[in-house]
């Protein structure tokens, strides 16, 4: 009896390139981003606070408020404030530019694919650019998402795959989507509305 292949029910093409990995980056690192938010607002707001009462303090005193250590000090926080808000402002574009510049020294080349076949029962990627082959059971996927241009999906190890939207052949999004919910009931799914 001859074997026959197994056809995928779906097929993907990935490239990653600088654009992807700040949409990854955005996505996954948004609740830790708006903690981290709402803490340095709340640093803000007792360094203005202190600031305000010495700036006062000083008019009645009489006394120039920048001859207080109180004054330096909040100072200081300040400029510590607006270092971390430059640096989480400017922290997708950095990572992009990181996980862009590692791709060019492990595999040489300023672009590869990474080709996912979803079966029944496995989904299989295939790097090109390393020619590696993984395979995983949906039960191992904790988290499906997207973005813009992508479908993330993270697993309970905290691995990170990414789909390209573009690279389905001839498929409706509506239709993967659906196919990942039945395939993959336990995860965090947080789809998109449009599409």
């Amino acid at each position: 009896m001859e074997e026959t292949e197994r056809k995928p029910i779906f097929t993907n093409i990935f490239s990653p390139n600088g654009e992807t990995a700040r949409q990854i980056y955005v996505k996954l690192r948004f609740l830790p981003r708006l903690t981290l938010f709402l803490l340095e607002t709340a640093l803000f707001g007792v360094i203005a606070y202190w600031f305000i009462w010495l700036l006062l303090w000083a008019k009645e005193a009489n006394v120039p408020a920048y001859s207080q250590r109180l004054f330096w000090i909040c100072i200081a926080g300040f400029a510590v404030f607006g270092f971390l808000l430059v640096r989480e402002i400017l922290a997708p574009r950095t990572f992009a530019k990181r996980e862009t510049q590692r791709i060019k020294e492990r595999y040489r080349k300023d672009r590869i694919e990474i080709r996912a076949a979803f079966y029944d029962d496995t989904v299989e990627f295939h790097n090109l650019g390393s020619n590696a082959e993984t395979q995983f059971a949906y039960d191992v996927f904790g988290m499906l998402t997207e973005t813009k241009d992508l479908f993330i999906i993270r697993t309970q190890q905290k691995q990170v795959i990414a789909l390209s939207k573009n690279g389905f052949d001839g498929i409706d999004l509506a239709g993967f989507r659906t196919f990942m919910d039945k395939k993959c009931p336990n995860a965090k799914r947080h789809w998109k509305k449009s599409n």
